[in-house]
């Protein structure tokens, strides 16, 4: 029980100081207050880890004083002992209904305070660890599926496979990885991805995505699944965009590796949801999805190449630096669009986000406590 903290809420100073006295050897980080008004002020700094309540008080007695408590954000699950003289079954209950855990009549026996502190303490440490690790829990999940599909898992519902309209299919890879892994190592080449793939995960968030996966150096993610409307295509092409313009930034920081990235989308029905049961991910299939891929392995290095149906889209927001039809491996001769920049009538509204997600400040705010596993596990045992 050492180093918890508990506020004592008494009138009497005498009271406080046989609380302070009988719980010294604990060495608890003990706070007195002589009111109930004293208590609440002190609660808008102090975060205790348990309170113990007098219930006779001038000004705001116990049983008022308890009930603010439980409305304080952050307090909400504190626990409070009340101490009293009276011992009627009508004001023990109303203990209770205040938001007390526990009742102790006065003069109180030390032993029995003690014990009662200690196990309100253990229950309180044991919800705190739980909510830790329900934390956990939902940012693993966050990390691994679309939030609409955490959201039903929570609720006690398995999500069931779904077809999104006109989801907007985009997949990125580096042209040259092989090479970079083999020149750098396994180590620096993978570390520079992770510091790549962050940035491009905060480039999707900010222009509503959803990636769906990491496919060794390949990025795979859609748009119109979790947000539905009109928007994703304009939206995908933003994000797209500045994957490309961040990565020659990147280039520029680091100019004797050159990455090379290609980015090709389509537009079309899928199917989506949770596959697996033992180990579960969340997948996007159909026609859409191997158009998408195929497009990213005939795309140029710095710009991006649209599928017909996706360029249509968008056609008024972009400029295309050039279009032809090519044959695309096992689906015959497509109609594909290179394009490189949004044109100037692009709406505002896309151009203002795109102009406001700046490549540098990607790049700088990356930092290893950005990592997610760092994060969740921030002291990992270390391995003999």
């Amino acid at each position: 029980m050492d180093g918890e903290t508990i506020l004592a809420v008494d009138d009497l100073p005498e009271n406080l100081m046989t609380l302070k006295l009988g719980l010294r050897k604990f060495n608890f980080d003990f706070h007195m207050a002589r009111s109930g008004d004293i208590a609440l002020e002190m609660l808008t700094t102090l975060k205790p880890d348990l309170i113990l309540m007098d219930i006779q008080m001038p000004g705001k007695d116990g049983f008022e004083t308890a009930q603010i408590i439980k409305q304080m954000p952050g307090l909400e699950d504190v626990p409070i002992i009340f101490l009293s003289a009276l011992r009627d079954l009508q004001n023990i209950v109303r203990c209770f209904e205040s938001g007390g855990v526990d009742y102790i009549s006065k003069p109180f026996r030390n032993q029995e305070l003690v014990a009662r502190i200690g196990t309100h303490l253990k229950i309180r440490r044991l919800q705190k660890n739980l909510e830790t690790e329900r934390s956990k829990m939902h940012t693993i999940l966050s990390n691994i599926l679309p939030v609409s599909y955490v959201n039903k898992l929570k609720e006690g519902q398995r999500p069931q496979t779904e077809i999104f309209k006109d989801a907007v299919i985009m997949f990125t890879d580096f042209k040259n990885f092989t090479g970079i892994s083999r020149d750098l190592g396994p180590e620096t080449s993978i570390n520079h991805l992770n510091r790549i793939f962050f940035a491009f995960d905060e480039i999707i968030s900010h222009f509503g995505l959803e990636r769906v996966k990491t496919l060794g150096d390949g990025y795979f993610a859609v748009a119109g699944i979790n947000t539905n409307g009109p928007d994703a295509p304009i939206r995908s092409v933003c994000a797209m965009l500045k994957m490309q313009e961040f990565i020659q930034f990147y280039n520029k920081e680091y100019p004797k590796i050159d990455w090379k990235l290609r980015i090709g989308a389509h537009i079309g029905d899928v199917i989506a949801g949770i596959v697996g049961y033992q180990k579960i991910a969340f997948d996007v299939w159909g026609s859409p999805v191997n158009i998408a891929s195929r497009l990213q392995n005939v795309a140029d290095l710095t710009g991006i190449v649209l599928s017909d149906d996706m360029y249509s889209m968008v056609k008024e927001s972009v400029v295309v630096e050039r279009s032809e039809s090519r044959p695309l491996h096992n689906l015959g001769d497509h109609k594909l669009h290179y394009i490189y920049s949004l044109s100037d009538e692009c709406p505002e509204t896309f151009r203002s986000s795109y102009d406001n997600l700046k490549a540098e400040s990607l790049y700088y705010t990356y930092s290893e406590e950005t990592d997610i596993i760092k994060k969740l596990f921030p002291n990992p045992s270390k391995s003999n």
